[in-house]
Parts: C-alpha cells; structure tokens; sequence
C-alpha cells in the first residue's frame, strides 16, 4: 500500500469521501449565501405594486387604457423598472396589455418624460431608493 505523509492513499479517499459526505448532507459548517431569485410573475408584481403605492395610483388604474397624466407617469415608471429589473419589452407587454411598440416607445421616451415632470422625478428617486438602487 502507498503512504503519503503518514497516511496511506485508501484512509486519505476516505477522509475526502467523509468530508464531502459532510458537506452535502449538511453536517460540515459552510457559510453560503443563498440569494434568492425572482420569477417574472414575482418581478412584476412586486414592481407594480411599488409604483402603486409611491404614485398613490391604483394597480387597475396603472393597467388600464387611462390617458390622464398621473397613470400614464406611473405607466412609464413600471415599464423602465421592468426593463431595469431584467424583463423584456415582448414580457412586459404581456403583462401590461399594450403592444410591444408601445412599450419600446415608452422606453425609449422614458427621459424625456422625466425631464418634463418634476412628480415623476421624484417618483423615480425614491422607487430606486427603496430598491437599493441608488
């Protein structure tokens, strides 16, 4: 039988197999952090309810055909969050009911708008603030 360092090569594989054995099984002490990831229904939902309750705009109301300047604001909010938490423009109009033209539109018009509205502004700041996103 080989020997290295004292022990043979058999009782090393055996200490390694315990060893992993231990680690699987969760009896060696591991630190590990576990970031939990987020499904889209997840994503959106947890988003739309933030713009909801920092627009003090209804979910409904942000999801519905409404052209006042308020629910459109909070429109243009979910849609750069979305895009911003990883969702396509195709996913996001999915889940909006508008066409994937207009959501690109909204995107893509996303800074205009927010220079010209001082509201959405501060909406914008303190969504990404609560989110971490400084």
């Amino acid at each position: 039988m080989l020997h290295v360092g004292g022990l043979n090569i058999f009782n090393r594989h055996l200490m390694l197999c315990s060893y992993i054995y231990q680690m699987l099984y969760g009896r060696a002490k591991i630190n590990i952090k576990i970031r939990k990831t987020m499904c889209k229904s997840e994503i959106f939902a947890e988003t739309i309810n933030l713009v909801s309750q920092e627009t003090e705009i209804p979910v409904n109301r942000i999801l519905s055909s409404d052209k006042d300047t308020e629910t459109v604001d909070a429109r243009y909010l979910l849609v750069r969050l979305l895009v911003e938490r990883g969702m396509y423009p195709s996913q996001i109009a999915l889940q909006i009911h508008k066409t994937k033209r207009a959501i690109n539109y909204m995107i893509s018009n996303f800074q205009e708008r927010m220079e010209g509205g001082k509201m959405l502004r501060i909406y914008w700041e303190n969504i990404k603030k609560s989110l971490g996103n400084n």
